[in-house]
């Protein structure tokens, strides 16, 4: 061992109280360092997860458009209709596709069909049939919404998300593909 480290080793053996604050001190910075790195690297720097990220656009001239409900269109341009989207998805071939959303989340009544339970509230969101496609998202169990789901007259379908699925019918492989009673429809 070099004398320089030998001295330093023995001086920090003679001040055990100074030793055990420095080195509290160093944990407690590299642990800071490191938590606020990590969450500045999930929210700012880490790609979304979706297929082709840097691939995204959203349409319309506010920051903030949609979200919470707070939407007006006020002469902007950052809602559209329902036929404004699919004439836009009809007619601009420069996008590979190109997905619709509800503005603002909506609370839904939801319970199994079949069942007298009361109804239990969930947060959703109406969504195009191409959305998760779009993102190249994949079920875990089950499947998501097709193009079809789009055409008049094809029945309801919703999609469930991992969380719900896992946290609240406990990875039941039968709660994909059951019937659902939404806001009293099945």
């Amino acid at each position: 061992m070099p004398p320089d480290l030998r001295d330093a080793v023995r001086q920090l053996r003679k001040a055990p109280g100074f030793t055990a604050t420095a080195l509290i001190t160093l944990a407690l910075g590299i642990g800071a360092t490191t938590a606020i790195f990590t969450l500045v690297h999930q929210v700012m720097l880490k790609s979304l997860p979706v297929t082709k990220p840097g691939e995204l656009w959203r349409i319309g001239d506010k920051t903030r458009c949609c979200n919470w409900g707070g939407y007006t269109q006020n002469g902007d341009f950052s809602l559209f209709s329902w036929e404004a989207y699919r004439y836009f998805r009809a007619h601009t071939p420069e996008f590979v596709d190109l997905a619709a959303l509800q503005a603002g989340n909506t609370n839904l009544g939801v319970r199994r069909a079949g069942s007298q339970a009361a109804a239990i509230t969930r947060n959703g969101e109406y969504v195009s049939g191409n959305f998760f496609r779009t993102f190249g998202v994949q079920p875990w169990i089950g499947r998501l919404l097709t193009d079809e789901d789009d055409k008049e007259g094809a029945p309801p379908v919703a999609v469930m998300s991992y969380r719900v699925w896992h946290d609240k019918y406990g990875s039941d492989p039968s709660a994909a593909g059951a019937g659902y009673q939404i806001n009293g429809h099945a």
